[in-house]
C-alpha cells in the first residue's frame, strides 16, 4: 500500500492558472504522477460538457485554497497508519497507490488501475465541490475504495453482465461489498459516509419501500442507475443503492465468511437477493 500525495504539486499547478483553468498546465501535473494518466482522466468524460459540467467546478476549487487545505489534511489524517489498520481488519495487505490529485471531475474516489497496478484516485476538485473535506468524509471515500480493491484482487469484482437486470443485482452486491468493508474498517456497521441530515433514519424506514423499486426494476430490466451518486435520485434522495447494497450484504455475512462473501458468481447472488426481497 503506497501513499501517494501531490497536494504540493496541486498548489504550484493552482498558482500558476491564477484563478483560471489551464489544459496544457494541468496535463503537465498530470503527467508528472503517470504519462497515461491525463489519457485516462480524459477518457473518462467524453460524455460530458467540459464547459457546462467540468469547467466550473475546476475553478471552484482553484479558488478554494482553504477548501484545498482541508482536503488534503483530512487525506493525511486518514492515510496515516492505514496500511496497519487493513491488515488488523482483513489480514491481509494490498498492492494498491493511494492518490490525492486534482483530475477532471472523475469522482471523489476511483477504484481503477493505472500503469498496470490497481489505484485508488482521489479526486480534490470533487472532494472540494461535494464539502467531502472533513475527516469523516475523507474516511467514507478512501475506505470505500478499499473495498473494491480488495474485492477486485480478491474475489471476482471485475466480473461484468450484460442484460441491464444482472447489472443491476451485480452493482447492488459490488457496492454493497464496498460498503461493507468501510463499515469493518470503521468498526462500526451502521456507518454510511452518504449519512447527511436524515439520509439514514429516512432509508431505514423506507427501506421496503427501496427494495421493491429496486426489485420491480430488476425483473422488468430496466435501469436502476438513479439508486447510485450523489447527482441522481428516487424520490429526492441520493445514493440508495448503497444503503440497500450493504444491508443485502450484511444479511449474506451472517451465512459466509469474507472471503466466500468476495467469490460469489452470478447466479448464487441472484439467488441470495431472491430470498432478500421476499
Amino acid at each position: 500500500m503506497k501513499i501517494i500525495n501531490t497536494y504540493s504539486d496541486i498548489v504550484l499547478m493552482c498558482d500558476e492558472m491564477n484563478g483560471n483553468f489551464d489544459i496544457n498546465s494541468w496535463e503537465n501535473y498530470a503527467a508528472n504522477i503517470s504519462k497515461n494518466l491525463p489519457i485516462k482522466l480524459k477518457k473518462d468524460i467524453v460524455d460530458y460538457s467540459f464547459d457546462e459540467q467540468i469547467l466550473p467546478v475546476l475553478i471552484q476549487a482553484i479558488d478554494d485554497r482553504d477548501s484545498l487545505k482541508k482536503a488534503h489534511d483530512a487525506f493525511v489524517s486518514v492515510t496515516t497508519n492505514m496500511e496497519e489498520k487493513f491488515q488488523r481488519t482483513f489480514q491481509t495487505d494490498l498492492d494498491v497507490d493511494i492518490i490525492l490529485y486534482f483530475g477532471l471531475c472523475n469522482g471523489a474516489g476511483w477504484a481503477t488501475t493505472l500503469d498496470g497496478k490497481s489505484a485508488i484516485l482521489i479526486g480534490i476538485e470533487k472532494v472540494v465541490e461535494l464539502n467531502w473535506y472533513y475527516t469523516k468524509n475523507m474516511i467514507g471515500l478512501i475506505y470505500h475504495e478499499l473495498g473494491h480493491i480488495l474485492h477486485d484482487v480478491k474475489g471476482v469484482g471485475s466480473y461484468e453482465p450484460l442484460e441491464q437486470c444482472d447489472k443491476s443485482i451485480w452493482q447492488l452486491y459490488r457496492e454493497g461489498i464496498a460498503m461493507y468493508c468501510e463499515q469493518l474498517l470503521c468498526e462500526n456497521l451502521n456507518s454510511y459516509h452518504q449519512n447527511f441530515g436524515d439520509w439514514l433514519n429516512w432509508c431505514d424506514s423506507h427501506k421496503n419501500d427501496i427494495l421493491h423499486e429496486y426489485k420491480t426494476r430488476i425483473h422488468n430490466n430496466e435501469s436502476t442507475q438513479n439508486f447510485f451518486g450523489d447527482w441522481v435520485q428516487w424520490r429526492g434522495r441520493s445514493n440508495l443503492g448503497y444503503y440497500l447494497g450493504c444491508e443485502f450484504v450484511k444479511s449474506l455475512a451472517q451465512q459466509y465468511k469474507l472471503n466466500a462473501l468476495l467469490n460469489l458468481n452470478l447466479n448464487e447472488i441472484k439467488k441470495e437477493f431472491d430470498k432478500f426481497a421476499v
